[in-house]
């Protein structure tokens, strides 16, 4: 089967050693793995022994791509890492736009795995079949921009480059990595991964051709997108990307004020795209083989050098947790905030969270001025920009911080565990969930810890009524959401929208493979119950599957003024138990033998 959709080859890469083989992967496996999440999930779990130090020379680096990557389909410039997460301890998955994903199948390569730990800084340079590691010692401390140009110069032309900044190199447990500027591995402390291994960076160069086993199929659906996409001429998607979705967010309560007080910002306004238009220089920066180009790039000031300009990237979930979150209403703030963050290579997630946190406590009195160096109030964007810094380079209270919210809290106490917005030490997404009935069951039950893309609940309900009745939808759309994660398209492919039914043409048209709705669901149970077993392998349980204090407490103003996560924690237990029963697993949430033996995964789970 591999030659249509895949090559059949991963490319095992020894940092330690410097070395490199290849291996050979069965029929079998992307049969019923497909590609991206769901070929990583099997391999993290086949190849990583279970409770190793996630920043050792043990942990593995899986850089995967999909069946798409390489073909003429609709919005396959993506790709994922997937691993064992320094910041939560718990399975990974990290998606990434760019054309790296490309660059890897035109190698050869369905995947790359990297383990190890170099005993100085380099570079992995794969060109086709040739794999070399290049000195970096000169590259140490310069952020994710002036490292990736630097790339480009000594690389080939055409190269997809991936990096990590200086809060990668220091550790920092939410640092990211960066692809060709604008896209990052933005979950969990990928950058943190690379940096332990001492690897600066990654650069690709292939040359080989993909093909397809039904071409046409891909050339129908590639024409539909087309079209409706020609037709959304007035959408705010289309205009302003992700950042239209301020207004939508903050109309429904979601919108993240002042470390999670609130899901209503009374400043929303003056963050909506239109504010910034002024500054924008176009969606150049967006990934490959996409019509959304919904990467607005915007020319502001450089932070760190004053008197010079940089474009940066802003995205919603920037907008929403350095923004509303930090109670800043300045969109140029933001875009600063933005930049200095992508350079330094941190999450803007889990650092705008961070920073709130900070924020929180110090308007508490949890900590003082003394201790974090400055005063710290809400809507200081100075003040934030100087904490950012902090933490990517583990300063003063930056040190604190840049173990994220779960462990900063335990270090700080005082109370403010309460303050710490997370599950499973992941930072929440910019989405609130006492906005949006059952949405706190994805973030309490996704592998990753608190996720906006891990499938959401099917309605436009407020959770001020049991959740019971949306939580089947959550599931199909969980399943649907590890089929986009898998192939791999974008996830904003539900402006056209491309349907589940779509995605399952692409796949088969990509490879001869006959899925169908039904086999996608089981599909997704397989990669969902797997995932649960190597987090269960790690000792995670149902303790885990749970919500911070801020969502049990009420919503003080805006349209879900009154509203909680779920009308009691009773509602949210008895949705868990659906949950479980739904996906084959007990009342303890460890799925079942007869699952594990229907989903196939006999031969690769061993007895808990």
């Amino acid at each position: 089967m591999a030659g249509y959709g895949w090559t059949g080859k991963i490319l095992w890469v020894d940092l330690t050693n410097r070395t490199s083989r290849t291996e050979d992967i069965p029929s079998q496996v992307y049969e019923n793995y497909i590609g991206g999440k769901g070929l990583g999930a099997y391999l993290l779990y086949r190849s990583l022994e279970p409770k190793i130090d996630p920043l050792g020379p043990d942990n593995i680096l899986f850089f995967v791509t999909g069946p798409l990557q390489g073909l003429p389909a609709p919005n396959v410039g993506r790709w994922a890492i997937v691993t064992k997460s320094p910041l939560t301890g718990a399975f990974l998955d990290s998606h990434c736009g760019g054309p790296l994903g490309r660059e890897i199948k035109k190698s050869g390569y369905d995947a790359v795995a990297v383990i190890g730990q170099s005993d100085t800084p380099i570079t992995l340079v794969i060109e086709d079949r040739e794999v070399r590691f290049d000195d970096a010692e000169n590259l140490c401390g310069k952020g994710t921009h002036e490292t990736t140009r630097i790339l480009h110069e000594r690389n080939p032309k055409g190269s997809a480059v991936y990096v990590i900044g200086p809060a990668g190199e220091n550790l920092v447990l939410s640092a990211v990595g960066c692809c060709e500027l604008a896209h990052q591995t933005g979950r969990g402390g990928i950058g943190a991964i690379l940096g332990s291994k001492n690897l600066k960076g990654v650069v690709v160069k292939g040359t080989k051709k993909i093909t397809s086993k039904h071409p046409e199929s891909l050339r129908e659906i590639n024409t539909m997108v087309a079209k409706i996409w020609k037709e959304k001429e007035g959408s705010d998607f289309k205009k302003f990307g992700t950042g239209s979705l301020v207004e939508i967010a903050n109309a429904r309560g979601q919108f993240p004020t002042r470390n999670w007080q609130n899901g209503f910002f009374e400043e929303y306004e003056n963050l909506l795209p239109e504010n910034y238009q002024h500054l924008a220089t176009g969606a150049h920066l967006s990934c490959p083989h996409c019509i959304l180009r919904c990467t607005h790039a915007y020319k502001i000031e450089d932070p760190s050098n004053p008197g010079s300009e940089v474009e940066s990237t802003l995205e919603y979930e920037t907008l929403g947790l350095c923004g509303g979150n930090l109670g800043i209403s300045d969109p140029v703030a933001v875009l600063r905030l933005n930049f200095l963050a992508d350079d330094l290579g941190l999450d803007t997630i889990s650092a705008g969270s961070a920073i709130g946190f900070a924020m929180d406590a110090f308007e508490n009195g949890i900590l003082t001025e003394d201790e974090i160096g400055f005063s710290l109030r809400f809507g200081d964007a100075e003040a934030a920009l100087k904490l950012m810094r902090k933490i990517a380079y583990r300063e003063g209270i930056g040190e604190v911080l840049a173990k994220g919210v779960r462990l900063a809290a335990q270090e700080i106490g005082k109370g403010s565990e309460k303050l710490a917005v997370h599950v499973k030490g992941l930072e929440t997404p910019a989405w609130d969930p006492r906005g949006k009935k059952g949405l706190g069951l994805s973030y309490a039950t996704a592998a990753v810890g608190a996720s906006h893309l891990r499938g959401w609940p099917q309605t436009t309900e407020m959770p001020d009524s049991s959740a019971l009745d949306v939580i089947e939808s959550m599931v199909t759309e969980r399943d649907t959401k590890h089929l986009t994660d898998s192939m791999i398209v974008c996830h904003f492919t539900w402006n056209f929208p491309l349907s589940r039914e779509h995605k399952i043409t692409l796949v088969n048209g990509a490879t001869g493979l006959d899925y169908d709705s039904e086999s996608i669901s089981k599909f997704g149970q397989r990669v969902d119950t797997l995932t649960r077993l190597f987090n269960i392998r790690e000792g995670f349980s149902r303790k885990d599957d749970i919500l911070p204090p801020k969502f049990w407490s009420a919503q003080i103003a805006g349209i879900a003024e009154g509203r909680k996560a779920f009308v009691d924690k009773n509602d949210f237990d008895k949705s868990l138990d659906m949950y479980y029963d739904l996906r084959g697993w007990g009342s303890d949430g460890v799925p079942t033998e007869e699952t594990v033996e229907e989903l196939g995964l006999s031969s690769l789970v061993k007895p808990q």
